[in-house]
Parts: C-alpha cells; sequence; structure tokens
C-alpha cells in the first residue's frame, strides 16, 4: 500500500476569525467503553524534566548542484570562534543508501546555524594507506586554538571487531591532517559513531558497539582522556534494552543531570532518537527515558543566544533538519497507538510489534492526544476516560459534537455546536471558555476553532471568552507542536499562520486533506491520495507514501490506516525503507 518515494509538492492558502463564547458537554456517562492492554511505560523520576522538540525545519539539501538527489548522514555542527562562521560536516553520498562507500565527509557553511548554507569542497577523503575503508559520523570539538575531528576509518582488515577510530585537527576548518600515529584505537563490533564531551577534569568519548568485540547487545561505551590523543580502555555507559541498536550517541549536561541521546537504526523506525536522563555522565539505564524524539542522528547544537535545537538527517530523509529544543517540567510518558475494531466493539492498544491487547469497548469514537485515551459511548455519546488498565474507564462527561486535546487538556463541543467547553480534569466537570464553533482543532501549538457562520478561524487565548481572529475560512485546518497550517477553501494551496494577526505564508497546494503532529505536517495529493511531509520550506514536500483510509501523527512517529481499513502501518521517517505492518483491521486509529 504505502509506496514510497520523493516529491517535492506544490501543494498552496487562504487568507485566514471567531468565536464570541461556547459551552462543555455536558457532563454525561459512557457505558464499559473500548479495552486494549497496556504495554509497559518506564518513566523517569517525577523530578526529572522530559524533552521534546518543536517542529522541524530543512536547513541544507547536499544535493543542491548535483545531478541526483543526496543525502547527510551523522554529521557535526560546529561554531568558528575566530569568524563567528557556522560549518556543517557530515556522512554523505549520492541517493540511495551505500553506507560501505561513503568515503568523503561533506562540509558546508552559514552565517547563523540556522542558514542560509553554502556547499564547500570535501572536507576529508578516505585514505587506504591510512588503514580507512570509509568514513563515517565526524565528530568535531576545539579545545585551545585547534579543532579536533573524531571518526570512524572503518576496519583496515575487514575485521568489524577491529573497527577504527580516527583523528584529524585543524585550526581553520577547512585544512584537515590525519594524527601522524594512526587510529587512536580499535573496537568493534563495528566500533563508530564517537561524540567527546568534557566532564570535570577530563575527556570523554562516547560511542556505538556491542557488548564484546566479536558481538552480543549493543551498548554505548566509553573511554576517558586527559589529552584527546590518549584514551583508557573501554567501559559500557548504556546498553540498549532487549535488541536495540545503539546509534549515534549525544551526551549533554542540564540543571546537574545528564541526557543522552541515542537512536536505534531498524528499518521500521529509522527516524527516533531515545533520551535518558542520569546523574552519572557515564552510567544511563533505560529507566531514566525522559523522551523520544523524530530524529535520526541527532545532534544537540547550541546557538549563539543559548538555544538548543536538535539536528536530524539520514539516508531518503531529503538533507539536514533542525528543530527548537523543548524541555517540560512533567515526567515522560511514551506514545501509544490505538486502534478501534471493526465493528466498534473493542478498543485495542498496540503493545510491541504487531502485538495488540483489548482494553475496553464497545465506542462510538477515540480521541488521543497528550492528555490521554478517551472514547465515546456508541449509544448516548457519554465520554470516557481510560485510567490506563484493560475496562478501567472512568465517566467523565456527556455527549458532545467533538472532542480535542492539546496542552494535556481536553476540550468538548456541545452537540448543538453552540458552546466550547474545557475538562477540568476532575470528575464531570466542565468550564465554558467559548463558543458557538463549527469545528476545533488542536495540537502543540494551540487550540483554535472556527466560526459557524463565516469560517474565520480564532485562537484561544487561555482564559474563557478570549480568542483571537487569526485567519479567514479553510477547508481544514491541522496544528503540530508550532504552528496551525490550513488548507485554502477550494483545496487549491497550503497555509501557515505566522502566528502574528491574520497573516499567512503559502508553503504548498493543492491538497486533499491536512494531518499534524509532533512529528510534522503531512498532506495527501487530491488526485491520487498520495501522501507528502512538509520539510518546513515553502513549497519543499517529499513523498512518504501512498494513499490510505486516515493517518495519525505522534510526537515521534507516523501511521496509517490501509484504504480499505485492513492494515495499520508505521512509517519508518525515511525513503529508504518501507512502510511496516503493525496492525489491522481497524475502523479507525489514534495516538496518545
Amino acid at each position: 500500500m504505502f509506496s514510497r518515494i520523493t516529491l517535492a509538492a506544490a501543494f498552496v492558502t487562504v487568507s485566514f476569525g471567531i468565536l464570541p463564547a461556547v459551552a462543555a458537554p455536558a457532563p454525561a456517562h459512557p457505558s464499559s467503553t473500548a479495552s486494549a492492554n497496556t504495554g509497559s511505560v518506564t518513566t523517569a523520576s517525577a523530578n526529572t524534566d522530559s524533552v521534546t522538540t518543536g517542529d522541524f525545519v530543512r536547513v541544507y539539501n547536499p544535493g543542491t548542484g548535483e545531478s541526483q538527489p543526496w543525502y547527510i548522514n551523522d554529521h557535526s555542527f560546529i561554531r568558528d570562534e575566530a569568524t563567528g562562521t557556522w560549518h556543517l560536516f557530515g556522512i554523505t553520498h549520492a541517493e540511495p543508501a551505500d553506507p560501505e562507500n561513503e568515503d568523503s565527509f561533506a562540509h558546508a557553511t552559514a552565517p547563523s546555524l540556522r542558514g542560509p548554507w553554502t556547499k564547500q569542497p570535501m572536507a576529508l577523503t578516505v585514505d587506504p594507506s591510512y588503514g580507512e575503508s570509509h568514513l563515517w559520523a565526524p565528530h568535531v570539538i576545539r579545545s585551545g586554538s585547534t579543532y579536533y575531528m573524531f571518526y570512524a576509518g572503518g576496519q583496515t582488515i575487514g575485521d568489524p571487531s577491529r573497527s577504527q577510530i580516527n583523528l584529524a585537527t585543524s585550526t581553520d576548518l577547512t585544512h584537515w591532517e590525519r594524527r601522524p600515529g594512526g587510529p587512536l584505537f580499535r573496537d568493534g563490533q563495528e566500533a563508530r559513531d564517537p561524540m567527546v564531551a568534557r566532564v570535570g577534569s577530563q575527556w570523554v568519548m562516547y560511542y556505538t558497539a556491542t557488548e564484546t568485540a566479536t558481538g552480543g547487545r549493543n551498548i554505548v561505551a566509553y573511554r576517558t582522556s586527559p589529552d584527546l590523543i590518549t584514551w583508557s580502555p573501554r567501559k559500557t555507559a548504556f546498553t540498549a534494552p532487549g535488541d536495540g541498536w545503539t546509534e549515534s550517541p549525544y551526551v549533554i549536561q542540564r540543571n546537574g543531570l545528564w541526557y543522552l541521546f541515542v537512536g536505534g537504526s531498524a528499518p521500521d523506525d529509522y527516524v527516533g532518537a531515545e533520551v535518558y536522563a542520569s546523574s552519572d555522565p557515564l552510567h544511563f539505564t533505560a529507566t531514566g527515558q525522559v523522551g523520544r524524539l523524530p530524529s535520526h542522528a541527532a545532534e544537540v547544537v547550541t546557538d549563539r543566544d543559548g538555544s538548543q535545537w536538535l539536528s536530524s538527517a539520514g539516508w531518503g530523509t531529503g538533507g539536514v533538519d533542525l528543530a527548537p529544543l523543548t524541555w517540560r517540567a512533567r515526567p515522560y510518558t511514551p506514545h501509544q497507538l490505538y486502534a478501534l475494531s471493526p465493528d466498534k466493539s473493542a478498543v485495542l492498544q498496540r503493545t510491541a510489534g504487531n502485538s495488540w491487547t483489548r482494553i475496553g469497548g464497545p465506542a462510538g469514537t477515540l480521541i488521543g492526544g497528550d492528555g490521554g485515551l478517551f472514547a465515546t459511548n456508541p449509544t448516548n455519546g457519554d465520554i470516557y476516560k481510560y485510567n490506563g488498565t484493560p475496562d478501567n474507564w472512568t465517566k467523565i462527561g456527556g455527549p458532545g459534537a467533538q472532542f480535542v486535546i492539546t496542552g494535556g487538556t481536553l476540550y468538548g463541543l456541545s452537540p448543538d455546536k453552540k458552546a466550547i467547553f474545557r475538562w477540568t480534569g476532575s470528575g464531570t466537570t466542565w468550564t465554558k471558555i467559548g463558543g458557538p464553533a463549527a469545528t476545533l482543532h488542536a495540537g502543540g501549538a494551540g487550540l483554535f476553532a472556527t466560526n459557524p457562520t463565516n469560517g474565520d478561524i480564532f485562537k484561544y487565548n487561555g482564559t474563557p471568552d478570549n480568542w483571537t481572529k487569526v485567519g479567514g475560512p479553510g477547508k481544514t485546518f491541522a496544528v503540530t507542536n508550532e504552528a496551525l497550517y490550513g488548507l485554502s477553501p477550494s483545496g487549491g494551496a497550503v497555509f501557515k499562520w505566522t502566528g502574528s494577526g491574520t497573516t499567512w505564508t503559502k508553503v504548498g497546494g493543492p491538497a486533499g486533506t491536512l494531518y499534524g503532529g509532533g512529528a510534522g505536517l503531512f498532506a495527501t495529493n487530491p488526485g491520487n491520495g498520495d501522501l507528502y511531509k512538509f520539510s518546513g520550506v515553502p513549497d519543499n514536500w517529499s513523498k512518504v507514501g501512498g494513499p490510505g483510509k486516515t493517518f495519525a501523527v505522534t510526537g515521534d512517529r507516523l501511521y496509517g490506516l490501509s484504504p480499505d481499513q485492513s492494515g495499520i502501518f508505521q512509517w519508518s521517517g525515511s525513503a529508504t525503507f518501507p512502510w511496516t505492518k503493525v496492525g489491522g483491521p481497524a475502523a479507525s486509529i489514534v495516538t496518545e
């Protein structure tokens, strides 16, 4: 079903106002709502902040000026302290992925972190006489007046148990010289992806490897050094749970804690970085997870103003993207996928792979988001909240025309659409905050409602009856972590609200419908239903799959229900890998 391709679409918006006020769904009663079993959820300490991102934006396309698409994979950003120029280095090659022939490091420069970036000659090319078979994962730091580039150089004898970690140095970030003494060290299995941080009075290099030089579970290994040249024997900083992968480790310190960002390379989960917190920079465990972010080869970059950004790149992703890193004073909760059975008799929760558990039912509709999972009673429309264990649901209100979630809060549109209500989070008590309204739209960027008379769209400002008009009518709207998007009434163009007044910017078109969430903005082709992802740059879209009955976007993943509703699929995040069937059939899908 979801065929994979890449394409720069031409989606295209419309000038986009409301509400005097709206009433909450009357306190109601669902029956025994739906069902699915909860997978185990690991959360960090209640005192540990969780981490998420804003919307990713494409900042560099390595295919610029080339006759075919190119990719950047593991990469490194650094700012020249003398000139203020930013430098980007990374694994590069023409698409499709060809890791064993990645023999040069890309180099680009920019006046600011977010660009514009200019392609430069390759920074380094593989040197067989140095024992290199490929060039992977450059990481660049500065110490004194010297820049150090640590990287994986492959195997001198074709033995992954003796992979080499190499060093090149420079004083200008343009001319690089390898260390005369050869590799810093060799390790296995296929040791790679070095990252170096200053910890106290020593340097620590984190890199990926396996439990032993010849195999075993995947780990993040570390070594210490007083001078960046002489490195201690390796130890283990983190062991991947089960048969999980470890890719591209990156460690930062924040507010007295250390955070490990580490990705996996399983094809069905190619774009995804786990984040773990620890008070010990040399020891992280899966129980300390504080986030999962839609990034591959994640690097944390601090700009001159102190703002933190997360990068993402990889095979089949189209280039290098940046998103603002956001810390939240609340525990991390893993995103979940839920489905309603074809006959609506059961609510199911995905537990792992293609395994599902019934947690409730029957149900009329499912509503999911960062405030939890909710379901309506198919008989009377009452709404219930799932409490986390099978068949454990609590009635929180009566029927509504529509329910949405944003900021951990549930909102409802009364059955007659004359009022909008906010659930207080207690019992069946709701507070009227506005109305009337035709439709509600919600996500990380806030709560929005359309005027039932003229279609104008309004943003809720956080207090009852306090709404601001932000645009005119649209065929539909979608909300991501940071932005509101609208499809023009004719369906001929996609627009992004600038966040100011009623000003919108055209970013693509035409489109059939829009889907938004933490993993980005997606739109369907109105002709054939194919699905495209917005890169954050106007009129720059990539095809990610074929048609579907519907799609669901979480903070870190995209799911689709096949046109005939027989299968539920998960997108890998990359054009290199196909969609993976994870369940089905289903009447509908939602995420939390």
